[in-house]
């Protein structure tokens, strides 16, 4: 699960979101995934059409889901308590595995003096010098830009890490303080397409017949 939500982690935030859609391109050691991005205000839906079996994430009223199906029944899981529970069963490995994902803090970040075009905008090349919260030192290239929609993106993202890991993201932070959104982040993100279309209002309500984890295990239990 983790190289689905690997640019999440590396968002920058703005005060306020307006409504669009994006195609966003990952890619980690566990392999690449495609995700279909649409917001509107604070909430926020992901898809992955490459792993239909994954479902979706959604973000609503400030908390995180993850919805899928299991058995034929669909689940509904807090991510929340749902890294609480993989952290518990993977111990220090999934401990480890999450920390090399995070930044603890931002080194530098300087503007390169380049610019490169990424669906169809074009933006700055910065050199990011950071370190993750296992200690370890990174030297990554970024595209950014301060296009409004860019940052709006941005913002979704930094909102909906926040509530996988409980705090802000120190290069958010500064990409916010420099009111700019990210294109490119080295090879492991890249925004493929933009578009400001407004979603459906429907795509953000949760199921109203799904089980929660808590659910399930009383139903086992009963059995």
């Amino acid at each position: 699960m983790r190289h689905l939500v690997t640019g999440l982690l590396l968002a920058a935030s703005l005060p306020a979101l307006a409504d669009g859609k994006a195609t966003l391109e990952s890619h980690s050691a566990q392999g690449s995934a495609t995700m279909e991005v649409s917001w509107a205000g604070d909430d926020l839906r992901m898809d992955f059409p490459q792993q239909a079996q994954a479902g979706f994430m959604l973000l609503k009223d400030g908390k995180g889901y993850m919805v899928s199906q299991m058995q034929g029944q669909t689940m509904v899981m807090d991510l929340a308590q749902l890294k609480e529970m993989a952290e518990g069963m993977g111990g220090d490995k999934a401990a480890a595995g999450l920390t090399d994902q995070q930044a603890s803090s931002v080194d530098s970040l300087e503007a390169t003096g380049e610019q490169e075009t990424i669906a169809g905008l074009e933006g700055d090349v910065y050199r990011l010098q950071w370190t993750d919260k296992a200690g370890n030192a990174h030297d990554d290239t970024l595209v950014l830009s301060d296009d409004p929609q860019v940052r709006e993106l941005m913002t979704a993202f930094h909102a909906y890490q926040r509530t996988m890991t409980g705090e802000p993201d120190p290069i958010a932070t500064e990409l916010e303080e420099r009111e700019l959104g990210m294109l490119r982040f080295s090879d492991r993100f890249q925004i493929a397409e933009l578009s400001d279309e407004t979603p459906q209002a429907d795509i953000f309500v949760l199921p109203e017949d799904a089980m929660t984890f808590e659910d399930m295990m009383r139903s086992a239990i009963s059995e």
